[in-house]
């Protein structure tokens, strides 16, 4: 019987850790540039984001419905502007997504028509800038389980 306990244990133990390990959101960021996102960047099941150089985007292909309940991020096509999440010099404990900052680990896209706050969507570099993990969690990289990938025709 001692066998038994213990070897449920370990199982827990195990299971535990694999959770703790693959749910947590412990993706490491990675910093990136500019250069690094312009362009379109597509997701397995057709989610498309195209970065310009303006910091205008379109995206389309995600069903916010499904990934974000009641996010209210526009259903179908969307557009609207992005930039890096950043922080200056002088004020590191606030940070801001501004224009101004040309690299960074996050970019925050905020689409047209949307009312501010109502759509919190942040592309997240990952796999040392190889991938954009769509999120809605400033703590969690990859919180809607979509990873974008570079096809880099189309850059503007």
């Amino acid at each position: 019987m001692r066998l038994g306990k213990r070897l449920l244990f370990l199982t827990s133990v195990t299971a535990i850790t694999v959770c703790v390990t693959s749910c947590s959101g412990s993706e490491e960021l990675s910093r990136v540039g500019e250069a690094s996102v312009i362009g379109v960047w597509k997701g397995k099941n057709g989610e498309t984001v195209k970065l310009q150089k303006d910091h205008r985007f379109t995206a389309s292909g995600v069903d916010w419905e499904s990934v974000s309940p009641g996010s209210g991020c526009p259903q179908g096509e969307g557009a609207g502007s992005w930039a890096f999440w950043g922080s200056d010099p002088g004020s590191p404990e606030t940070s801001a997504a501004l224009e101004k900052y040309v690299e960074g680990d996050t970019v925050n896209l905020s689409f047209d028509g949307v009312e501010q706050g109502s759509c919190l969507t942040n592309l997240n570099a990952v796999d040392d800038g190889s991938s954009l993990c769509l999120s809605d969690d400033i703590e969690v990289p990859c919180s809607l389980g979509i990873r974008l990938s570079p096809q880099r025709s189309g850059v503007s």
